[in-house]
């Protein structure tokens, strides 16, 4: 191993083993100063033969094939049963969400912030069942906000990463349902999630990945998965038009994979209590079909849809 002598200048840590590269190991050989004339080749870039066998032909990416993979797994569509949308169906999913989170970081009586509430069903419940002191964040006002605030349930509309919304060490508990994979500057969403949670408080986050076969958020409409990594969003636009529903592509959600979230996280400070992920296996028949496409991604990430991350600021 290689040590730096006494009285070396510091070094970066991650490289103090490794020698001055401008410091030649051993002595070189002495080499003539005038270079050989390598044989004339008409074409030097022509291919004469390969040890990879050739890629299939890549498929044209068009609504044709769009139409014809709908059709193919509407009998087995990725999400079998899309999440409601009523106020009902809300609610419902909302308790069930907060117990999930409540059983990993305790929510009663905390101060707690969600990132991104939406309707704000779960502020609600968090001040009216687990006695928080509730507070929700989003940047669109939502209808149900009126009827839901009250002395301990709070709704603020604005952008986390472009004004001080809160002051330092102001909650508690921060948590987000599927919110993070639409925030256009999620270093600084997650820096000032820190910012704002008490030393020793904890934040619950989950997360859609981009590469993920979920993450064009448009499982209700589209059966089969990736639309998003496969067609570009005037195709997607089109096959939606074609089936009646509003002709939009699909949904923005940042490329960060969870590698690149776990070195912002760390950076920022934070320590890791627990993670998980969600999603499903490969298919591997798609997955050698569209290989040309899929093939430029990790297989793991390709079966990642969410991720689910406990945080802890140290105290």
């Amino acid at each position: 191993m290689w040590r730096r002598s006494a009285g070396a200048s510091p070094r970066a840590a991650d490289d103090s083993d490794i020698p001055n590269r401008h410091t030649p190991v051993g002595t070189p050989r002495a080499i003539d100063r005038h270079w050989p004339t390598p044989p004339k080749v008409a074409e030097p870039g022509t291919a004469i033969a390969s040890a990879v066998p050739p890629a299939p032909h890549a498929p044209i990416f068009d609504i044709d094939l769009m139409e014809r993979l709908h059709a193919e797994y509407l009998s087995h569509p990725l999400v079998p049963v899309p999440p409601g949308r009523t106020a009902t169906e809300r609610a419902e999913r909302a308790r069930a969400r907060l117990l999930d989170v409540h059983r990993e970081i305790d929510l009663a009586d905390q101060r707690v912030l969600e990132i991104g509430c939406g309707a704000g069903y779960e502020v609600w419940y968090l001040s009216h069942h687990f006695g928080a002191d509730a507070t929700g964040l989003d940047i669109i006002e939502r209808a149900p906000w009126k009827e839901l605030a009250d002395d301990r349930t709070h709704y603020v509309l604005g952008d986390l990463t472009t004004a001080r919304l809160f002051d330092d060490d102001a909650f508690d508990r921060i948590i987000s349902f599927a919110v993070w994979e639409h925030v256009a500057h999620p270093t600084a969403a997650l820096a000032e999630t820190f910012r704002v949670l008490r030393p020793g408080g904890l934040a619950w986050i989950k997360a859609n990945l981009h590469r993920g076969p979920m993450a064009s958020h448009l499982y209700a409409d589209i059966a089969f998965p990736y639309p998003h990594l496969l067609f570009t969003d005037d195709v997607i636009r089109e096959f939606m038009r074609r089936h009646g529903r509003p002709a939009a592509g699909a949904s923005w959600v940042n490329r960060l994979s969870w590698a690149d979230y776990e070195a912002r996280i760390r950076a920022l400070g934070f320590r890791i209590r627990a993670l998980r992920f969600t999603g499903q296996p490969l298919d591997e028949e798609f997955y050698r079909r569209f290989e040309s496409v899929l093939g430029r991604y990790p297989r793991t990430d390709l079966t990642r849809d969410f991720f689910e991350v406990v945080l802890e600021k140290p105290a």
